[in-house]
């Protein structure tokens, strides 16, 4: 069900009269729509849809008056977002679905982060596109190292043995022989990493799942969810933590 993040336009059953005929699909069979105005409680009818119509995927378009800006940006957005329990998909208001050939997903090896690394693969045959797994490994503090120290850790850390460790077995099983997989290994604050991550490799999708292993908030897309969708302005795929899945059992996906 398309919503426009600058003023929601939703399928929602409608007293006054028979649905109006949307826009064809792609094998030019006609969508039937509802459209609910633009209005201070058209979120509130949105939610009301979903959970009345059992709705298990929303998509969402950016406001079409304001440039690339992060989806959280939009008020209306922000308000819908939150509050929605089941996958949400944002689009560029001008953006080119067939565009869509690389996907991110970044990692902390939750299972959360298993689930969406398994949507992406689904989306990835879907678009023909090729996954890039990333991890943050958390900055240590500044230590002074003498030449012969340097020389024993040698050019790789040990936290980046470890974490390249923890990639190849959260991959292991589940890499499609069917799609291109690539992961990488960063070190630093995770919302900086993955947000730079996204802009500089050009992600045209990302797929996040809230709340990951460490999440100590109350915040519904964690504390790092939440910042990343702060700063990112590329298409994303959020899976709130009561999703139902929209593409098949999660195990099936790999």
């Amino acid at each position: 069900m398309p919503v426009p993040g600058a003023g929601p336009a939703v399928a929602e059953p409608d007293a006054s009269g028979p649905a109006e005929e949307g826009p064809q699909a792609a094998d030019d069979v006609p969508v039937p729509t509802r459209i609910v105005g633009s209005r201070p409680c058209s979120v509130a009818a949105v939610l009301r849809y979903v959970a009345d119509a059992d709705i298990n995927l929303v998509v969402a378009d950016t406001p079409a008056d304001r440039g690339p800006v992060p989806p959280l940006a939009a008020e209306v957005s922000r308000a819908l977002i939150h509050r929605l329990d089941c996958p949400v998909f944002v689009v560029e208001q001008q953006g080119d679905p067939d565009a869509i050939q690389r996907i991110l997903v970044p990692t902390d090896f939750s299972d959360r982060a298993l689930q969406a690394f398994r949507y992406a693969v689904v989306l990835a045959r879907l678009y023909e596109a090729s996954i890039d797994v990333l991890h943050v490994v958390d900055s240590l503090p500044y230590v002074a190292l003498t030449p012969m120290d340097r020389l024993s850790l040698g050019v790789v850390t040990l936290s980046e043995c470890r974490a390249r460790n923890r990639v190849h077995a959260f991959l292991e099983g589940e890499e499609p022989a069917d799609a291109q997989v690539r992961s990488h290994i960063l070190h630093g604050n995770a919302a900086d990493q993955i947000s730079r991550f996204a802009d500089g490799a050009d992600a045209d999708l990302m797929v996040l799942a809230t709340h990951g292993a460490d999440e100590r908030t109350t915040d519904p897309f964690g504390s790092v969810g939440t910042r990343v969708l702060g700063r990112v302005t590329c298409p994303f795929v959020l899976l709130p933590e009561t999703e139902p899945s929209v593409l098949g059992p999660p195990g099936g996906a790999a």
